[in-house]
């Protein structure tokens, strides 16, 4: 059994932090990471969302794949099922076979995790041989922690307790067996980056990479990671 170390306690995991965090609802980044994740793995694979949180995600990627959600939070669970009736929601995932998942996809829910490198090790045992993972965490690096300091949203989320950098999570990721396939930036978002500039006019002004990105038609992540508030990480299992 692999500890879940996500703090604080899940029950903080409710409906109003979904709410607070703005990721309550569908939105335009899952409907791109879920076309990277169809790039990614092979159609009608195995695939676990590792915090599938309210379940939109897991909706989108149950139109392809046979899916399956797993969150901490019960909340989220309830949620989940109700948002994505035709995927199965688990009350715990430890029991998945290993060698039988094609993909992993876990967004901005390694950061909440205390030691993350026992879990990675854990997915990559569940996956089989050219399984990949598809992750999102913060990017320590990015320009805007340099520009907002302690107002940088990675730091904002006190359930943030893995702000690692990107070196370590390569790392954490080789020593799981797995091999990076690349390492991109998802834009800067996190406006306003400066004071005498209105809010919508930044959105426009450094979100045009971004969006660039998004509504490209090879749906792979092109940004480099130093243009990414949080980075995307796509890996294989050899």
């Amino acid at each position: 059994m692999v500890d879940s170390p996500i703090r604080p306690d899940a029950g903080n995991f409710d409906h109003d932090y979904y709410q607070q965090q703005g990721i309550d609802q569908d939105r335009l980044a899952l409907w791109y990471y879920a076309r990277v994740a169809k790039r990614l793995i092979r159609s009608g694979g195995r695939v676990l969302e590792f915090g599938c949180g309210t379940g939109h995600l897991l909706k989108r990627l149950s139109r392809t794949f046979e899916t399956y959600g797993f969150d901490l939070s019960p909340a989220a669970r309830t949620i989940s099922r109700e948002n994505a009736p035709d995927a199965v929601v688990l009350e715990e995932w430890e029991s998945i076979p290993n060698g039988t998942l094609d993909g992993v996809v876990t967004l901005h829910t390694l950061e909440h995790i205390e030691r993350p490198s026992g879990l990675i090790s854990a997915l990559a045992d569940r996956l089989a041989a050219g399984g990949v993972v598809l992750a999102v965490v913060p990017n320590t690096a990015s320009p805007g922690r340099r520009w907002k300091g302690q107002d940088w949203f990675g730091l904002r989320d006190p359930t943030h307790c893995s702000l690692l950098s990107r070196g370590e999570w390569i790392m954490i990721l080789r020593r799981a067996g797995f091999r990076i396939l690349w390492i991109r930036g998802d834009g800067l978002w996190d406006v306003p980056y400066v004071r005498w500039l209105p809010a919508r006019a930044q959105t426009l002004l450094f979100g045009a990479p971004a969006g660039l990105q998004v509504f490209s038609p090879i749906a792979k992540p092109f940004l480099p990671a130093e243009l990414g508030e949080c980075l995307i990480i796509a890996a294989t299992k050899d």
